[in-house]
């Protein structure tokens, strides 16, 4: 058992999911071959792309091409799996009796990308330079971990395209280099996570394809017992109809596309309309929080009778600074050649630096609520509207210990994101979920990373903070989010900023939504806990039907107007 769990890690690590054979010969069947040229499958696994491809070349009239016509290559990190290949191509060969043009190199497909070529056993050197293959085709690694010593360099050279980033992901940068190595008409077949039809961070890499050539999508109902992510298969032609996106076969108007900031290929027509004005982010700034590192250490539950129990003492202690202590904690053992320097002047000098202790009590300190050196902490919940705060943070002298953890911890300690906005009001939401569960968030937070928040931009009146909420927690947020903004289930902070501004509300709309969101939170704090099937949340989602009556230009007539509800509403608390 212990094999298998170490063998089944091994494959996460390296992002290997088998593709099974049926599916293979199935999107090979799809495939214009070329008659004659290169085909390259650059992480072939245990060689079922390979088999599938020979089984099409057996020809079955005399102008079709034969095995011999194609030169085929697969390319695999894992040496037993180069090898499984092997075999079965050997016992393909024996079983048709025909000749089969097809090599299997063992070897790391990136490093033989960046060097332009690989050469194993007694093969032919390969190449692996721009405009090389007439057909790539396979399944790349999903998820998988980047050799340390190359993933500096891959990023130089494969991490942005036509003026955009493009994520540092095994089957994004696999794509990359892959179009890069085909021939101008040359076909791209590829296995992948349906992470690639919406979110964000894959906004690079949708632009690139669009740019470079056609785009067919065929979504999978199933891939394998080996893993439940969801996955499709692209088809991308490299130069024929550039901007051209089809999805199972139905055009996604490539203006619908533009019209979304992150170039969704999940947005329909009907919902295209909907960003033909401003964006959420136009109003409103979002934040991932803050990673404490330990939570343990910091972070308390607050219990019923509003108390917590403390089990640390915190202590600061100057200790000296060594090359070797931040060497421990830099990211892959490395300093900066300047940074290395300047730690050995330090401590050639002698040079200390405070750092935090953290003492366990022989017996926990029961803390009664408030305490000034405790303050909410944005813990992820499933409320809705508005919910009572159910952790604190030990935050005395403005966050000095966690602060100090950070800053002589781990390298990826040491930033602390979303400080500018701890203590502020906005609005925040559960990463994980089918839609915006989303609440009020009062002053005087501390935020944490795994619940995002917004807060209003400068000059945005605070009435929007109560719109935008309402927005938020109708159908019609829901079907855009996970549409065309974000199908996965992690809500990001910039999903937020994506979403459409309800331009398209009327005035007496806006100003019903934001009074009665204020009343329910002020039942929440009252008790109330809601549901999507209230009548109030029902009877806010109406309110964002379409109805077509405003135009993008006239929002700038309303956006900023406070809606005439009782201001005691508006009351912030802490």
């Amino acid at each position: 058992m212990r094999q298998r769990k170490h063998e089944r890690n091994r494959k996460r690590q390296r992002g290997q999911y088998m593709t099974p054979l049926p599916l293979a010969r199935r999107i090979v069947e799809q495939l214009d071959l070329p008659a004659r040229g290169s085909v390259l499958e650059p992480s072939c696994g245990d060689g079922s792309f390979l088999i599938a491809l020979a089984d099409r070349l057996v020809p079955t009239t005399p102008t079709e091409p034969s095995p011999s016509d194609l030169q085929l290559s697969g390319l695999e990190l894992d040496p037993s799996l180069a090898s499984s290949a092997r075999g079965r191509l050997a016992d393909w060969r024996a079983s048709h009796r025909t000749e089969l043009n097809v090599n299997v190199y063992e070897g790391d497909f990136f490093r033989s990308y960046l060097r332009g070529s690989i050469s194993t056993g007694s093969y032919q050197p390969l190449s692996l330079s721009p405009g090389t293959f007439d057909l790539v085709l396979g399944n790349p690694p999903f998820g998988g971990t980047f050799d340390a010593s190359l993933e500096d360099t891959l990023d130089r050279t494969l991490g942005r395209r036509f003026g955009r980033k493009i994520k540092k992901e095994t089957y994004a940068f696999f794509i990359v280099a892959c179009v890069d190595l085909l021939r101008p008409g040359g076909q791209l077949a590829f296995v992948c996570s349906n992470t690639l039809l919406t979110i964000p961070t894959m906004t690079g890499l949708r632009n690139l394809l669009m740019s470079e050539g056609d785009v067919l999508l065929t979504d999978l109902d199933a891939f394998s017992s080996e893993t439940a992510y969801p996955m499709l298969v692209l088809h991308f032609t490299k130069g024929e109809h550039r901007g051209r996106v089809r999805r199972n076969s139905t055009v996604v108007p490539g203006r619908a596309v533009r019209s979304t900031r992150n170039l969704s290929w999940g947005v329909t027509p009907d919902l295209e309309k909907l960003f033909r004005g401003a964006c959420l982010g136009d109003r409103f700034v979002a934040s991932s929080g803050m990673t404490t590192g330990k939570n343990v250490f910091f972070v308390r539950e607050i219990d019923e009778h509003r108390r917590i129990r403390e089990p640390y003492r915190f202590e600061f202690v100057d200790e000296p600074i060594t090359v070797q202590y931040e060497r421990d904690r830099a990211r892959l053992g490395r300093l900066a050649p300047r940074r290395e320097a300047e730690l050995r002047r330090a401590e050639a000098c002698g040079a200390r630096q405070r750092r935090l202790h953290v003492v366990e009590r022989r017996e926990p300190l029961i803390v009664n609520l408030p305490d000034d050196r405790y303050l909410p902490y944005n813990k992820a919940n499933g409320r809705l509207v508005f919910s009572e705060p159910t952790h604190c943070i030990y935050w005395a002298d403005e966050g000095d210990a966690v602060l100090t953890f950070k800053r002589t911890g781990n390298w990826y300690l040491r930033g602390v994101g979303g400080l500018p906005y701890f203590k502020r009001e906005g609005i925040t939401w559960q990463l994980v979920g089918s839609r915006f569960v989303a609440r009020y968030l009062p002053a005087g937070y501390i935020l944490d990373s795994g619940a995002p928040c917004a807060f209003p931009r400068d000059g945005v009146e605070r009435s929007e903070l109560f719109f935008v909420l309402g927005w938020l927690l109708s159908d019609l947020a829901a079907k855009v989010l996970k549409t065309a903004i974000n199908h996965t289930m992690n809500i990001q902070s910039k999903d937020f900023e994506r979403m459409p501004y309800p331009w398209w509300v009327s005035e007496a709309k806006r100003a019903e939504v934001t009074a009665r969101v204020a009343e329910m939170i002020t039942q929440s704090r009252s008790g109330k806990q809601w549901s999507w099937s209230d009548p109030e949340i029902r009877e806010n989602s109406k309110c964002f039907e379409w109805s077509g009556t405003l135009r993008p230009g006239d929002v700038a007539r309303t956006e900023y107007r406070r809606s005439p509800v009782n201001a005691e509403l508006f009351t912030s608390s802490s």
